[in-house]
């Protein structure tokens, strides 16, 4: 069987309630061997993680690109379609807890990337590091050369950036 052409999906193991979103991956070598041997790979919506699953127990619902609206109350555009209203979800919630955050670890900040942004949070911090790990809320999925998937960085260097975004927000928010 050839493998599907699936892009932007919801899946879970059959008989399970709970479903998942992710990217369906169809090229790269490791991609071939693993649907030749009954497998395929999903890549989370948000997170950093690959998931290897048995093609045959997994149901696969492919999630079809929606036209986004405009939301004129509050200048923005709104979801088109199921995926992309899942991402925007996880956004608002990572966003209301880097907004809540006291230290580095929590906070969510973007880095600039081709015509987009490649957006991270602070996932462990320590005396003189952190630990910042990608997060795919932007559609085009990009990420920062350096960083890639995650990475452990200066503490300092992060917290210029995370004061920067929040001190741009903050003149923003006084129109």
């Amino acid at each position: 069987m050839d493998m599907p052409k699936h892009y932007q999906v919801k899946y879970r193991v059959k008989g399970s309630k709970k479903w998942k979103y992710g990217i369906f991956q169809t090229w790269g070598n490791d991609v071939e061997k693993l649907w030749k041997v009954g497998r395929c790979l999903v890549a989370d919506a948000v997170l950093p993680i690959n998931y290897q699953l048995s093609y045959d127990a997994t149901e696969i619902v492919d999630i079809p690109f929606g036209t986004p609206g405009w939301d004129k109350e509050n200048n923005c555009s709104i979801p088109g379609d199921e995926f992309a209203q899942y991402i925007l979800d996880q956004f608002n919630k990572t966003k209301e807890t880097s907004e809540k955050a006291t230290g580095l670890k929590g906070k969510m900040f973007s880095i600039n990337v081709a015509d987009g942004y490649a957006y991270y949070v602070v996932v462990k911090e320590n005396k003189k590091t952190v630990k910042v790990e990608w997060r795919g809320f932007c559609l085009d999925r990009y990420t920062d050369q350096i960083m890639g998937w995650e990475c452990t960085v200066d503490k300092s260097r992060i917290a210029d950036i995370v004061r920067r975004e929040e001190g741009f927000k903050a003149l923003l928010a006084k129109k």
